[in-house]
């Protein structure tokens, strides 16, 4: 029975590692688009090399 319980543990553990992975992903991709923006490079090809949208790039 304690078994379960620490595997469980050890699950929730990792799915919340992964969740932050792919925060720190988003987060960096983001923070590229809007640098990349900054720099007067064109919304085509940041939206071609980072997978966002014009409309989500302009947000930034």
């Amino acid at each position: 029975r304690e078994e379960g319980r620490e595997e469980g543990r050890e699950e929730g553990r990792e799915e919340g590692r992964e969740e932050g992975r792919e925060q720190g992903r988003e987060q960096g991709i983001h923070q590229t688009a809007k640098n990349l923006r900054d720099t007067g490079i064109s919304m085509d090809i940041i939206s071609a090399s980072t997978g966002l949208t014009a409309e989500e790039i302009q947000k930034l």
